[in-house]
Formats: structure tokens, sequence, C-alpha cells
């Protein structure tokens, strides 16, 4: 099999660099041509022809990779060497390298929504989230410190997003989700593709990043102090938010931040708006197929 292998390396550590990935990628037999997404063009290696493309970063990287992919028919392997791996995180895609390749059948997918956002700059596909207000404000904030290592990097990242609920002033949004209205002043609104986003966080628990639909997420500033305490232990319990699903959702805002993935932009002192929807693109995300050990071990755990 012909894999085209799309590497961040600044993301490589204890054998994600690229010599361990090719390594890894001998051990299942895949024939591989390396590129750089820091030094590479993208677009122009994503033409070359190929049975699979394999995406090897953190969130950024497999988003830049699946939005430039024009062949949607080739199947996409993720091996996530990012820190919130909010994408694999999603898809229930989780190991090292060595570990992942020998669990992937081409023919074994899952066909991912990419969404669209029309209204804003001009339009653009998104993998993960749009957010008004919280987690705008967060990427700002983000940006201008140096990034932690690993789990520290989550800790960190929470707990910087505990300080900004904290101090969040409540902003006035217009939504229309399916033809149907919610109004209401938050302090922030993330409208998602996928269950997780930001620092790990399952802002959208119940959220099928396959079936053509947006989960919205608004935050109230009555449940403001709720959230911080949800965010020291956000597996437990879904946050304490309104919740909404759409195919089609149009926003508008004025004077807050706003991000699209992990992109933040400015506050604008004019009102903006937004559509959103899935783009009508799938992209073919390879999913680890269970050994019979590990099965076994679901089977006895659900037993119980």
């Amino acid at each position: 099999m012909r894999a085209l292998v799309f590497h961040n390396p600044t993301a490589g550590a204890n054998g994600h660099e690229k010599d361990g990935i090719l390594s890894a990628l001998k051990l299942a037999d895949i024939e591989a041509s390396y590129f750089s997404t820091k030094k590479d063009d993208l677009e122009k290696a994503l033409d070359k022809s190929a049975d699979l493309i394999v995406a090897a970063g953190g969130d950024g990287t497999i988003a830049k990779v699946l939005k430039a992919l024009s062949d949607r028919s080739v199947p996409v392997a993720i091996l996530p060497l990012g820190t919130a791996n909010n994408v694999a995180r999603s898809l229930g895609i989780a190991g090292t390298p060595q570990e992942l390749v020998e669990t992937w059948k081409v023919d074994h997918y899952y066909a991912l929504d990419l969404g669209m956002i029309k209204g804003i700059e001009h339009g653009e596909l998104f993998l993960e989230s749009f957010g008004i207000g919280l987690f705008g404000e967060f990427l700002r904030r983000a940006d201008k410190k140096k990034k932690a290592e690993g789990a520290d990097n989550l800790r960190k990242g929470r707990e910087m997003l505990q300080k900004i609920i904290k101090d969040a002033e409540p902003i006035p949004l217009d939504l229309v989700i399916d033809g149907k209205a919610l109004r209401g002043e938050f302090i922030g609104v993330e409208i998602l593709n996928i269950p997780f986003t930001g620092p790990g966080l399952p802002l959208a628990p119940k959220a099928d990043a396959g079936d053509g639909k947006l989960d919205v997420v608004c935050f109230k500033a009555s449940e403001s102090k709720a959230l911080i305490e949800w965010l020291e232990s956000p597996q437990d319990d879904p946050p304490p938010a309104v919740m909404r699903q759409g195919a089609k959702i149009e926003v508008s805002w004025e004077k807050a931040p706003h991000r699209v993935d992990d992109q933040g932009y400015e506050e604008h002192k004019v009102m903006q708006g937004a559509k959103l929807t899935c783009a009508g693109k799938k992209a073919r995300i390879l999913v680890p197929v269970k050994q019979p050990a590990q099965r076994k071990v679901e089977e006895s755990v659900a037993g119980k």
C-alpha cells in the first residue's frame, strides 16, 4: 500500500519524529512518501496518487490536511501527536504510531463531516468548532504565552479558561437554528462539528461528527461558577450550558472575539454575522479495528 505522509516535525518527540513514523509504517508494510507540513507544498503533494493519506501531528495539522484534500475517496489515517488531539479523541483514535498502523484497514473508516462558515472574512471550511466569546478570548491569550508540554499544557489551558470565565461579560447573541430563534446574553457560544475542543474538553458529548449536523453550546453568565467547577473534572458530566443541534445555523454578534478552529480573531466594533452548515464534504477517516484481546476486555467490562 502506498501512502503520503504529512507530518508536523515540531510535534515529533519520544519516537514520533520522522524516522520513527516511517519505521512504524514499514512495520505495517506501507510504502510511504514523506512531506513536512512546515516545509513542503501541501496542495501540490496531495495531488500525488496514493492509497492512503497519513496526517501525523496535532489538530491543526489534521485540519490543514483534510481541508486541502481534493480527492475525498482516498482514506485518511490519523497519528495523533499533539497535546489536545481533539479530532482523534472524538473518533476514539489513541496510541503510538507503531500501535496504530497495524490496526488500519482502508475499508474500515468513519465518514467525517467538514463544516462551512460564510459571512466572516471569507467562506472557509472548519473541522473542530466556530466560537464567539470565551474560546476566542482563550486563543488570543494562549498565543501570547509559551506553550507547555503534554498534560501540563491541558491543565494550564483549563486554568486560563477558568480565569477568562470569571471575568467574562455577557454578549448579546442572536442565533437561528434550523429556522428557530435562540436569543440571549451569553458569555460564549461554540458551534461544534466534533465532541471535543479547546484543551481536551467534551463540550458536545453527544455530537455525531458524521450526521450532517452541528452542535450549538451556549454558556450563560448565571452558570459561570458551575462552568468553572465543571472544568475541574469535565469527563464526569456534560457542561452546564444551553445545547441545541441543527443543520443550518445563523449567528450575529458584536464586540466579541471569535475563532475558527485554532485561529483566533480580534473583536470588532460593528455587528458581525455568520452562516454555518456541514459543507457536504466528508473525509474517510480510518478508525482502529479492535484486536480480539481488546474486544474481550470490552465485552467483559460491559457484562459487569
